[in-house]
């Protein structure tokens, strides 16, 4: 803009010049080095501003399924740029958040809505804005093979190029029979849907809320109704839960080490894109043989952001911008909480997966999930 405007007066200078109308070439000179001038100090004065313009540290505790969006350079970019913010955060290695929270904290974005439904019932009177930023699925990852026994088996329905865990219920109680009775012989191990570790997981946690859902006939489970399920809930938990305390970890091992060792796994759908983006070197191993498996219906992980000063609302509106939601998307697979960000994507096809997501389900009420961890704590125990 300045350049043109430069031109526009040198144009002019020149013109009038020709004309032969010497008072008002000196006029137009006398303009136009005022110009200059005013624009050379007006364009510093910008320089100062963006160079010496606050940055807020905004302080949070976090899930460990954010830590790669969290560190990653085009994110930390944007906040910076664009909203004079950066993150000083530390993760939380369990799934409940703080009774008491640290000095000092602006945020928490917990690993899932339950958390965050818990903390606001823990502190009724603490003034703070909630919004929840994503949603991820949990589905379910298998394999050619084994995908083929459980459509025969009539627990899993492939519709067009979509696979669905249409009948979760009859794949639960599948637990007490093996691979090879289904003629499967080189798979050994019983028929179950392998998690990591619900007590510290999210994805875990998930899977046993969506199988305590699907225990009660698809309807939503309350503190008194699960008491009815927790012996069956806590045998296939007993098949289910795997060593690993991370369902990035579970991923990690069940790409590496084949369908031998993992035959059918559940975790957040975001966590199959993350390791597409970031692990090339599988991505052919991906398109080719890994079967994901939506459950229908499935329970989705929510990621609210929870600000409690003004520096976490500055962070809350942020986390909001359309650049922010489409890397977390594209890179990272957290489907947008925000309205008009399209969740649709090319990779989504390469993997498998499903654009839209049309049947999800409520995970037990709080109370109910809590009694669930009781039984898998004193399981331990014993």
């Amino acid at each position: 803009m300045t350049l043109y405007v430069l031109l526009f007066c040198v144009l002019l200078i020149i013109l009038v010049s020709v004309m032969h109308q010497w008072k008002l070439l000196l006029l137009l000179a006398f303009v136009f080095v005022a110009s200059v001038f005013a624009l050379l100090w007006y364009s510093d004065l910008q320089k100062k501003g963006v160079a010496e313009r606050e940055i807020e540290s905004v302080h949070i505790l976090y899930g460990n399924e954010k830590k790669g969006l969290l560190n990653d350079p085009e994110f930390q970019r944007i906040l910076r740029k664009k909203h004079g913010v950066v993150i000083k955060g530390n993760r939380m290695e369990r799934l409940k958040l703080p009774k008491e929270v640290p000095y000092g904290i602006d945020a928490l974005w917990p690993s899932g809505g339950w958390a965050a439904l818990m903390f606001r019932q823990q502190h009724p009177n603490l003034q703070h804005k909630i919004y929840n930023i994503f949603s991820t699925p949990i589905v379910f990852c298998s394999w050619p093979e084994v995908t083929d026994i459980l459509i025969r088996q009539g627990v899993v329905e492939k519709r067009k190029n979509l696979y669905f865990a249409a009948d979760m219920k009859k794949l639960l109680k599948m637990g007490n029979q093996t691979w090879e009775s289904k003629r499967l012989p080189q798979q050994k191990g019983r028929i179950t849907v392998i998690s990591a570790d619900p007590r510290g997981d999210n994805a875990g946690f998930l899977t046993i809320g969506l199988a305590a859902v699907a225990l009660n006939d698809g309807n939503k489970v309350d503190e008194k109704g699960i008491s009815r399920h927790l012996p069956e809930l806590r045998n296939i938990c007993n098949q289910m839960i795997s060593p690993e305390i991370s369902a990035y970890t579970l991923f990690n091992r069940y790409i590496k080490q084949g369908q031998g060792a993992f035959p059918l796994i559940s975790v957040c759908e975001n966590q199959i894109i993350e390791f597409y983006q970031t692990y090339p070197k599988y991505q052919d191993k991906i398109r080719k043989h890994v079967r994901v498996l939506l459950p229908e219906p499935t329970v989705l992980s929510e990621h609210p952001f929870i600000a409690l000063t003004e520096k976490g609302e500055m962070l809350l509106t942020a986390l909001q911008d359309p650049d922010v939601q489409k890397l977390a998307w594209q890179k990272y697979g957290f489907r947008s909480g925000v309205a008009d960000i399209d969740n649709d994507s090319a990779i989504l096809q390469e993997i498998g997966l499903s654009g839209q997501i049309e049947s999800f389900t409520p995970l037990p009420s709080p109370e109910a999930m809590e009694k669930i961890i009781e039984v898998l704590e004193k399981n331990d125990v014993e």
